[in-house]
């Protein structure tokens, strides 16, 4: 096979990633646990965004979760089970994951289904495309846990809605519907089921067949624009805000109140 053609891939423990000259594929594989977002599975992106810049031929690169989900963030086990200094520790992680995907030199194009909670949802934004099936189950239910949104989420969230819809979007926890999201400039574009993937792949396609170059310009510009609506240079805070409400009485309060009710309701 032509070495300029040939497929390269690495599996990790949570995500397969592919490069195919000028495209590639990020599969968020840890569908057992609706790709919610582990230690290992934080760290398993990182070093998928780190392989993805050594391919210098690539120009973009199709998101999405495997399974019943594209990412339902946070894993709980990790917020729940933990020593306070060890949540912390993975908060971070999770802000140095976001910053990762956001900044890679390939433009990203993100299919969501399922579901795409907390976390995901940051994931999901720090995608240069976002599209969504129109049945995707979005919400951030942080302030419900008695947390903060953590990871850069709330810059995030300010830039691409605005700082009335993220004030509700955060502080509410109400769902949202992907009909809504796209009004409000968050995603791209909505589908039909299954058709989503189809729909990200062909944009990534499109992308594909412009100039490296170009695109990587385009993309510096936008991510210099939308420092300066509103910045995450602040978001190093984040883990130690996340920090503060693990051990503050009232919200481990709410937080043990709002868990105990969720269980009842899977009985």
């Amino acid at each position: 096979m032509d070495q300029a053609t040939a497929i390269e891939k690495l599996a990790l423990r949570n995500v397969t990633v592919t490069v195919n000259g000028s495209l590639g594929e990020f599969q968020l594989t840890r569908s057992s646990r609706l790709n919610a977002c582990s230690t290992d599975f934080m760290e398993d992106v990182i070093a998928a965004a780190d392989w993805f810049d050594t391919h210098e031929s690539l120009k973009a690169v199709t998101v999405y979760g495997i399974g019943k989900a594209f990412c339902a963030g946070f894993d709980l086990d990790v917020f729940l089970g933990g020593k306070p200094e060890d949540v912390r520790v993975a908060v971070e992680l999770g802000r140095q994951m976001i910053q990762r995907v956001s900044r890679m030199k390939a433009l990203t194009v993100a299919a969501a289904h399922g579901s795409c909670i907390g976390g995901g949802m940051v994931l999901l934004a720090a995608c240069d495309f976002r599209y969504a099936a129109r049945d995707t189950k979005f919400f951030l239910p942080e302030v419900d846990l008695g947390v903060p949104l953590a990871w850069g989420g709330m810059p995030w969230l300010v830039r691409e809605v605005g700082p009335v819809a993220a004030m509700e979007l955060t502080l509410l926890c109400d769902p949202i519907s992907a009909e809504a999201l796209h009004r409000q400039g968050f995603l791209n574009g909505v589908a039909e089921g299954d058709d989503v993937l189809a729909r990200a792949s062909e944009t990534a396609q499109r992308l594909a067949r412009k100039s490296g170059f170009v695109l990587r310009a385009t993309k510096e510009q936008v991510i210099a624009a939308k420092s300066e609506l509103a910045s995450t240079v602040y978001s190093f805070n984040d883990a130690n805000l996340f920090y503060a409400a693990v051990l503050d009485e009232e919200s481990s309060r709410l937080r043990s109140a709002y868990i105990a009710a969720l269980r009842e309701r899977k009985k």
